[in-house]
This record gives C-alpha cells, sequence and structure tokens, in this order.
C-alpha cells in the first residue's frame, strides 16, 4: 500500500491509500510462485478442465449406450434339452441329428470285430434280434450261426497274458480260475442259475463270437460287461477262455473245428505248456 497527504479545500491534510502496483510473479521470495505450483492447484485459462469435461462427456454417451446392451449370465440365450423354442418352426429346441449321422469312433464297418457279427451293417433290425434273442435248435452250430468262428485280430503271446489278466479280474469270481464255474461268488451261494462251465460240450463247440457277444451285451443273470471291458481285451479273454478249454480237455473231447480258425489264432499256440494258471 501506498500513503499520500494531499491539502483539501479547507486546508486540512488528507491521508490518501492507493493500492501498489501487483508484484511480478515470483517476485518476492518466489511466494506467488510456488503457491502456484502447489499440487492440485491450475491456472486460469488452462486447457484441462476442458479435456477433462469432454472426457466425462463421452463416457457419459458411451454409458449410455451400453447400458441398453446388458445381459446378466442367468439371462443369457440358450437352448435347453427337450424344451421348446419358438425360433424354429417345429418348435423344438433340440434339433434332430443329420440323417446318416454317426458320433466320431464309432462307425464301426467291421462287424466281426466290433460285434463278434457275421451280418452285414446294413442289416441293423437283424443284428438287434440275433444279439438278443438267439435262434434255439438241435444244432450246436446253428444255434450260433451269426457268430464269426474266427478271432479278427491276431493273438500273441501277450495278448493271451493280458487276457488271462483282464480274466482273473472280471469273469474268475463267478466262472472259477480254471472255468468250471466255481467261482467265490458260486461258492458263496450266488448259484441259482449257476455260472456256465466252460469245459461242458456245448461251450466247447460255441464259436468264439459267441464269448464275445456274452461279454458284449450279457446272458442270463450276466450283465454286460462292455462298460468295464475294451473291445481289444473281450477278444484277448475270449481267446484266453479258448486255451482254458484245450488246457482242460479231457481225452475223446474236441473243440469246435467245423471251421478253420475256431480256435484263437495265435502266433503262439495256447498250450498247457505256455498258459499261466
Amino acid at each position: 500500500m501506498l500513503s499520500f497527504r494531499v491539502k483539501s479545500e479547507r486546508g486540512s491534510d488528507v491521508r490518501l491509500q492507493a493500492a501498489a502496483e501487483p508484484r511480478a510473479e515470483g517476485y518476492v521470495n518466489g511466494e506467488l510462485q510456488a503457491r502456484n505450483q502447489r499440487p492440485g492447484r491450475m491456472r486460469s485459462g488452462s486447457p484441462r478442465p476442458k479435456v477433462v469435461l469432454l472426457a466425462l462427456l463421452l463416457t457419459a454417451c458411451c454409458l449410455s449406450f451400453t447400458v441398453a446392451c446388458r445381459r446378466d449370465m442367468q439371462d443369457q440365450p440358450k437352448a435347453i434339452a427337450y424344451r421348446g423354442n419358438s425360433f424354429y418352426k417345429d418348435g423344438a429346441g433340440s434339433r434332430p441329428l443329420v440323417e446318416g449321422t454317426v458320433p466320431r469312433g464309432y462307425l464301426r464297418q467291421d462287424r466281426a470285430y466290433f460285434f463278434g457279427k457275421k451280418i452285414n451293417a446294413a442289416d441293423l433290425q437283424q443284428e438287434q434280434s440275433a444279439t438278443r434273442t438267439p435262434t434255439t435248435t438241435n444244432s450246436q452250430t446253428a444255434a450260433y450261426a451269426d457268430d464269426v468262428d474266427t478271432i479278427p485280430m491276431t493273438i500273441t503271446s501277450g495278448d493271451l497274458n493280458r487276457g488271462q489278466e483282464r480274466y482273473n479280474i472280471y469273469c474268475s469270481v463267478c466262472h472259477g480260475m480254471t472255468g468250471y464255474g466255481d467261482g467265490m461268488v458260486a461258492r458263496r451261494g450266488f448259484n441259482k442259475p449257476s455260472p456256465a462251465n466252460y469245459h461242458q460240450d456245448r461251450l466247447r463247440q460255441a464259436p468264439v463270437g459267441h464269448f464275445f457277444d456274452v461279454m458284449t451285451n450279457g446272458w442270463g443273470a450276466m450283465p454286460s460287461y462292455a462298460a468295464q471291458i475294451s473291445i481289444e481285451d473281450r477278444w484277448r479273454i475270449t481267446a484266453y477262455v479258448r486255451a482254458l478249454q484245450l488246457s482242460q480237455m479231457p481225452a475223446g473231447a474236441s473243440l469246435n473245428t467245423s471251421t478253420q480258425g475256431a480256435a484263437p489264432t495265435a502266433k503262439e499256440s495256447p498250450t498247457p505248456g505256455n498258459v499261466k494258471r
């Protein structure tokens, strides 16, 4: 502040005060400059407020567009099995498979390998009839007319050992370790009907496809073991059953040799000497 003394008309002194000119920025000990450099303090005329305002407006605009498109996970559109859906002409949500569709890995054109049957792949109705209700005749060969007579894979000594291992796990509890139907389950009372004895003449004359079919679809009180035993292991067990029949064959008896290969086709013939007990 600046003070002045002037003389009034009456002759008395009047003291006037006038504001001093503004000091230059940062003039006194850098006071004003330090004040402007404090955090959060903006100079007048700075473009920063305009940028912030523009960003807020753009954000609000984007949010206004996305609010209408919001969809919660529990409200997502989906087709529920066996539930109706007006989107399709037939009103069904589940779409039917294209005619001729086969799941991956289930083509199974080799009917002898996958089913142990001789019939053609196109005759599915005949296959179902043959597997569920086998024909009963007086001839043992005609009773299993649809079952293959040879194992549709090469059987080695390693396959026989694997077949023995699988047999001891899944079959011996009922049929016994040597196939006489005297397993622990039968001994403990589950013997009406009793498990099959592999050394009876009916099963000695049965083709190998019959044993594979029984393991696949079940027979009598025996359930299906298709879920527990793979296709390859079913054929290996079949070969081992034939080996058991050979090892326990009485004098004068014979296996089904009406067709070549009724016994397992093996690089090493299963004889009592190379089959583990």
